[in-house]
């Protein structure tokens, strides 16, 4: 049987490969890093290619997710790109982000916009993720840090304080997996879970913006989720994280690793923190 595409399985293979590229020159890791980027990128506009479920004449939205992780990606795979292609490449990514996904009305990041980026009224039009959108917001420091964007710095840590004060559980603690941005039912069943990689994400991107700025309210809510995450997602009896709690924080399924928890998520999350820390004065 033959598998449908996965284009964000090719991101997470072409970011792995262009950093074995980077410990351990190959030439064949090299290459397959770059045409899996060039593959990414011939797709972007229909991803799934003849997988695409849209019925043709019925609601066509493209999804954040992609916009998202390149503008991690680009910078990822900077050593294997000619500067020309990074610099062409980041300004779209980051108009995307913080442009056409992140709402000026609401401040918060939506999962999926109409075509040409307006706001479509419905269930998937309404979504959004607090995780994916901090998570993209420590991309975006990232690239503020490293284009000297100071206005990008302002704006990224300012989206990313709003989202997760919109976000976090203020009866149960801990972060929303999905909310609707209007307030109504979300068709997700899973959306008030507490997820892993949620409190990891923001987390990263707390310690980085209070790395760069010292912002004392970066620093507060660190405090707040650290607590959480610790307290819930550790496995007292053994070195792994849960990644699946209910909205009251119980442990909802005990598996340490499934289809998406790996081991990625919880080591380069820790590393990202540790490493954001160092360079606190």
């Amino acid at each position: 049987m033959v598998q449908p595409y996965n284009i964000f399985s090719d991101c997470f293979a072409a970011m792995a490969f262009a950093a074995l590229n980077k410990v351990a020159p190959c030439e064949e890791y090299a290459e397959i890093a770059l045409k899996t980027f060039e593959n990414i990128l011939e797709r972007k506009d229909n991803p799934k290619g003849i997988y695409n479920k849209t019925f043709p004449g019925t609601r066509n939205l493209k999804s954040f997710a992609l916009p998202m992780i390149l503008s991690n990606l680009t910078l990822e795979m900077e050593s294997l790109l000619d500067e020309d292609k990074v610099k062409s490449l980041v300004p779209g990514v980051i108009h995307e982000v913080m442009e056409v996904f992140l709402q000026e009305e609401t401040g918060l990041i939506l999962e999926n916009v109409n075509v040409d980026g307006s706001f479509s009224d419905s269930y998937e039009g309404r979504l959004t993720s607090p995780g994916h959108a901090i998570e993209a917001m420590w991309f975006m420091l990232d690239l503020s840090q490293k284009y000297k964007d100071e206005d990008l710095c302002k704006k990224a840590i300012a989206t990313g304080l709003r989202t997760l004060e919109y976000g976090w559980d203020k009866e149960y603690g801990g972060i929303y997996y999905f909310l609707d941005i209007s307030g109504h039912p979300s068709e997700k069943l899973e959306w008030n879970q507490k997820l892993w990689w949620v409190h990891l994400e923001t987390l990263v991107f707390l310690s980085k913006a209070y790395a760069i700025t010292g912002n004392n309210e970066c620093l507060q809510w660190f405090n707040k989720v650290h607590d959480y995450t610790w307290k819930h997602f550790k496995d007292p009896d053994s070195p792994e994280w849960f990644g699946y709690l209910d909205r009251y924080g119980k442990v909802q399924l005990p598996l340490k690793g499934g289809k998406w928890k790996g081991c990625f998520h919880v080591p380069r999350g820790l590393y990202q923190v540790w490493k954001n820390l160092e360079k606190i004065k």
